[in-house]
């Protein structure tokens, strides 16, 4: 059975509502993905308090055009993420600067806190993480939207559909996960493993890639202009069709090493609308930790010690929020009382990258050692 992925030109967001509608019927309309009176989540990316062109977070109207979609059908939308770590407590700020809170206005839908709403712990069977704690709002919802950012992501790669459903998870129990799974491969089981128990509750995936993020991403990389809005009522074929038409290589990426896809599944896709051909993709840069993946698994273990990537904190940017001190689920980043500045402790850091990840002023750098320095 053909997989079908609605692939769509948007040039930018005042199109975005158009296309958005466009990409949805394609697949066959928002009736074939949502009853009246179902409670359907709809779901960004709201990673940090970050203007909409910042390329971070999933753009408001890309989530008006989803909201006006679900109503149309008679269903209940109600918009909700989960920010990263401890960083962004103040959770109406998130809302009011990524444009959240105005557009849920104007369409009358409830926005929701997922730490607010309680959580439950349920055992996905991962076996790093004995049980992954999500929120009510999720477990509760008859039906999920994932809108996911097209961005890259320093410790996994590529960010997409599967990896925007971690923020499910609320609060700082993220942070303490990437402890229990410190390892890249073990985190990929992970977010494997929470998009299979997530799976049967996902009406389809949207991915706004109009402005799309590359290099050191989630929030320290270089916008990408792709012009590019995608869909799909299977979330791992989106992801694995959009990571192989950057120029990804499937075989290497652990997320989907653990579902068990493969180049030839790519065969088994119907792609309505356009082509990858139809996008300017060429030279898509991913994280410079990407090459790391590139070593067999027997090089690691012979010269792995000689071989990492941890970070380190840029004074010369840094705002002194204490945000990545906060955030280190290993307690790896101190503050040098006498600049009232963090740093990062060498042997405590598990190259994890959430400070990289979560740093609003892009303090955080890499810092190699001399056998990544020659291969990276």
């Amino acid at each position: 059975m053909m997989t079908k992925i609605s692939l769509l030109k948007c040039k930018d967001y005042d199109n975005a509502n158009i296309t958005v509608k466009e990409a949805v019927n394609l697949l066959g309309g928002i009736s074939s993905f949502v009853k009246p009176g179902e409670k359907i989540l709809v779901k960004p990316n709201l990673l940090s308090p970050k203007t909409p062109d910042k390329a971070v977070t999933t753009h408001p109207e890309i989530v008006r055009a989803v909201i006006q979609l679900v109503k149309k059908a008679g269903a209940v939308p109600v918009v909700g993420d989960s920010p990263g770590g401890a960083a962004h407590t103040n959770i109406k700020e998130l809302w009011d600067v990524t444009g959240m809170t105005q557009v849920c206005k104007e369409e009358g839908v409830e926005i929701v806190s997922f730490e607010a709403a309680g959580a439950k712990e349920i055992d996905i069977n991962d076996v790093n993480v004995e049980k992954v704690l999500f929120s009510n709002i999720v477990l509760d919802c008859d039906g999920i939207i994932n809108l996911p950012k097209l961005k890259t992501h320093s410790l996994m790669t590529f960010s997409s559909g599967i990896k925007n459903l971690y923020g499910c998870i609320p609060g700082l129990r993220k942070v303490e996960y990437h402890k229990l799974a410190s390892k890249n491969e073990d985190f990929g089981h992970l977010l494997a493993n929470i998009y299979l128990f997530l799976k049967n509750k996902i009406r389809f995936t949207l991915v706004d890639g109009i402005l799309g993020m590359e290099g050191n991403g989630p929030s320290s990389g270089d916008i990408r202009k792709i012009e590019m809005i995608a869909a799909s009522s299977d979330t791992m074929m989106l992801d694995a069709f959009l990571f192989d038409s950057l120029g990804g290589n499937i075989m290497k990426n652990h997320i989907f090493k653990k579902l068990n896809i493969f180049p030839d599944n790519l065969n088994r896709l119907s792609i309505i609308g356009k082509l990858p051909g139809d996008f300017d993709l060429s030279n898509f840069r991913f994280p410079h930790t990407i090459k790391l993946d590139l070593f067999p698994r027997s090089f690691i273990r012979i010269l792995g010690k000689f071989l990492w990537v941890k970070t380190r904190v840029n004074l010369s940017k840094c705002g002194g929020c204490m945000f990545c001190v906060k955030s280190c689920p290993v307690h790896a980043i101190e503050i040098k009382e006498d600049i009232k500045r963090p740093f990062v402790i060498d042997k405590k850091c598990i190259s994890c990258f959430c400070c990289h990840e979560l740093c609003q002023f892009r303090a955080i750098d890499f810092k190699k050692s001399l056998l990544a320095k020659l291969f990276m």
